[in-house]
């Protein structure tokens, strides 16, 4: 159905995709994995129109193509999925969904809401997502946005289909459903291209897989003829045994308490986290995971409760008052809540201790090279230029140790992170581990929410399980078990 043949594509001199060729047929899921800058990206923003290649052809189905806009692909039949969402939060569900059909209407055109919302629904129906069309995308959560998100794209036709990292933000039970979907979509031969970091899950559904690296094809394989080791070999050109560091630090003091602490998504949550320590949290979408930090922070309002660091009670009621005890957070939609765009790496390093920086009422260059660089080094961010070039420009990986680096030159004590390695490669995650390693070696004490419950074993001294908002389950490192962690995630016994 696809075939791309020596695809090249340079960026100021830089070699992003180097005589890349592949193959995806119809009726399969094809798998491309690869690090932040390896060349995903690029390859499926040439396929759908957004880059022309600098040499190259593109095939469909064994024709040549030549697409000048992501418009000229989309009505080729080719659909993506991109890991930022595109979803507008101000708007419902069932708008989110049909908003292509709105192009051809009118200046005094009028939105049939019920018949648009009963479309949506069964649309939703069809595809087995458990959804109110009625919802405004800014009320849902980020797993119910990236469901959404892809139903929309099943919704207007086409035959090939790209779904970048879709699983980064679903649960278990929606990363099932989701593939459910997949399958069924590969009965009905459609050709799927999947973009994931997770190696397992790509193993789980994918029949052929794709490894890049530098902007070259690596290997193209059966999935049976590859395993998970072996493409973490290839994809980092290096050996990677431990995927998950651990830095082993002596435990201290309470660091954090909260007593009887209700809020938007939880309810009297009673527990602890002390320096050295990081306290993971784990659960299900809706399960309060990403509500109860952002009510830590002083996002989201606290009903009732107490909070009390280093043994004193505190009222933490905006990010300001968070900052000013040493509390730092990082948000799971770095997109939207993380970083500023159009500004440069060096501002998005600097910009919690903006005030640091500013020479009477003027930016003081200087002392941005002097908190930038260290932070660069130290976090090994991948850049051409910090004080020119911007953050979007970067890869997935590097933006988020640009947000690591930000937080850490704020010199916070806690650190509350949100699916901290969300939509990150497997070696800028173990670069990303180690740092949250010296973090607290160094006395602090980390509050962490992940998804992934392999990120959650592999690096914390204790897991705290919600569900429906409610803490159900507690467990320490030398008891962490997944599969009685997951039963605990769905609040199920575990039958004698």
């Amino acid at each position: 159905m696809l075939e791309v043949k020596d695809i090249s594509k340079n960026f100021r001199g830089v070699h992003a995709l180097a005589r890349v060729s592949a193959s995806f047929y119809d009726a399969e899921i094809h798998g491309l994995v690869g690090e932040n800058g390896a060349g995903k990206s690029t390859l499926m923003k040439i396929v759908s129109g957004v880059y022309p290649p600098d040499a190259g052809v593109i095939n469909l189905d064994r024709t040549p193509v030549s697409f000048t806009s992501p418009l000229d692909a989309y009505n080729a039949g080719i659909r993506i999925v991109h890991q930022e969402l595109s979803l507008i939060r101000s708007l419902s569900i069932a708008e989110n969904m049909f908003i292509h059909k709105f192009r051809n209407a009118g200046p005094f055109s009028k939105v049939g809401r019920k018949k648009l919302e009963a479309d949506a629904q069964k649309t939703l129906q069809e595809w087995n997502i458990d959804l109110d069309a009625s919802y405004k995308i800014k009320d849902v959560s980020m797993g119910v946005r990236q469901l959404v998100e892809i139903a929309r794209e099943l919704s207007t036709g086409g035959k090939i289909v790209i779904l970048d990292e879709p699983t980064s933000s679903l649960t278990y039970k929606e990363i099932d459903q989701l593939f459910g979907v997949m399958k069924h979509l590969k009965q009905k031969r459609y050709t799927l291209i999947f973009i994931s970091h997770r190696l397992n899950e790509v193993t789980d559904i994918v029949d052929r897989i794709t490894v890049l690296r530098d902007g070259e094809v690596m290997v193209t394989a059966e999935k049976k003829d590859l395993t998970p080791v072996q493409m973490i070999n290839m994809i980092a050109g290096r050996e990677v045994k431990d995927l998950f560091p651990k830095t082993e630090v002596e435990i201290g003091k309470t660091a954090l308490e909260v007593r009887k602490l209700s809020g938007e998504g939880f309810n009297c949550l009673d527990f602890d986290v002390k320096w050295g320590e990081i306290l993971g949290i784990a659960g299900l979408v809706g399960a309060g995971r990403s509500e109860l930090v952002r009510c830590l922070y002083g996002i989201n309002p606290r009903y009732t409760g107490e909070i009390y660091l280093d043994g004193t009670k505190v009222d933490i009621d905006s990010p300001e008052k968070a900052i000013r005890h040493s509390v730092g957070f990082l948000s799971e939609s770095r997109g939207i809540d993380g970083i500023f765009p159009d500004m440069t790496v060096a501002l998005n390093l600097v910009i919690l201790k903006i005030r640091d920086v500013i020479k009477r009422i003027f930016l003081d260059k200087k002392r941005i090279r002097e908190k930038h660089s260290r932070l660069v080094s130290d976090l090994n961010i991948v850049c051409r230029d910090p004080e020119h070039q911007k953050i979007s420009e970067l890869s997935g990986g590097n933006q988020q140790k640009t947000l690591f680096g930000r937080l850490l030159g704020s010199q916070p004590k806690i650190l509350l992170l949100d699916e901290p390695t969300r939509g990150v490669d497997i070696a800028n995650k173990t670069e990303i581990h180690k740092v949250m390693g010296k973090f607290v070696k160094a006395g602090g004490a980390i509050i962490m929410v992940s998804s992934e419950l392999d990120e959650l074993i592999g690096v914390s001294d204790r897991i705290l399980v919600l569900h429906e908002g409610r803490h159900v389950g507690s467990f320490s490192r030398g008891g962490l078990n997944k599969e009685a962690i997951l039963l605990c995630m769905m609040d199920v016994k575990k039958p004698n």
